[in-house]
């Protein structure tokens, strides 16, 4: 997390130049106000994202994760009863480097890889029931096609909060001075 430091014009003060370090007599413009250090703003270095887009977005790369060390297991599993073949494994394999970086990319709020994790899912899905005649692995792989299709529109929502953000950034917020209940009355002179 940066920090920034605030800095308040002041007018009567003439040493707060030498506060920070610097000579007012050999000050760039001598008829420039004095600053002083007021005190260290601590910034973020990410805008904050509202919890309504980073949350799905979190889910999704978490059950990228999960499916991948699932499918890692089952790989290595098969592998060494000597199930499939080999070959069936190396493309398993295969398979699991592709699941993690799609979770890497969705991890990074990708669009595109948000879209290609759920349409590989799907996909792969509708392929294992076509091979096996039956829908086996249905309700978790609906439980997990929801997260996918959920992280894929937080990625299409992140970045249009993006560019909105871009476009229109925040006001600073007002101070306690600015505020209308502690403006000066008619009747306070």
């Amino acid at each position: 997390m940066a920090t920034t430091q605030l800095r308040l014009r002041r007018y009567a003060v003439p040493f707060a130049l030498e506060a920070l370090g610097k000579d007012t007599l050999n000050a760039p413009n001598p008829y420039e106000s004095p600053i002083a250090l007021i005190a260290e703003v601590a910034v973020s270095s990410e805008r904050d994202v509202p919890d309504d887009i980073a949350r799905p977005i979190k889910h999704g790369w978490v059950a990228a994760c999960v499916s991948g060390a699932i499918t890692l297991l089952l790989t290595v599993i098969a592998m060494a009863s000597g199930g499939n073949g080999v070959g069936d494994g190396a493309w398993n394999l295969v398979d699991v480097g592709l699941i993690a970086m799609l979770a890497f990319g969705i991890y990074k709020r990708s669009r595109t890889a948000a879209t290609l994790m759920l349409a590989y899912f799907v996909l792969s899905k509708i392929l294992i029931m076509a091979e096996t005649g039956r829908p086996s692995g249905l309700v978790l792989g609906l439980l997990f096609a929801i997260f996918y299709f959920r992280a894929m529109t937080a990625t299409y929502r992140y970045h249009r909060f993006v560019r909105d953000w871009k476009r229109n950034p925040p006001t600073l917020k007002r101070s306690l001075s600015e505020d209308p209940l502690f403006a000066p009355k008619a009747n306070d002179t």
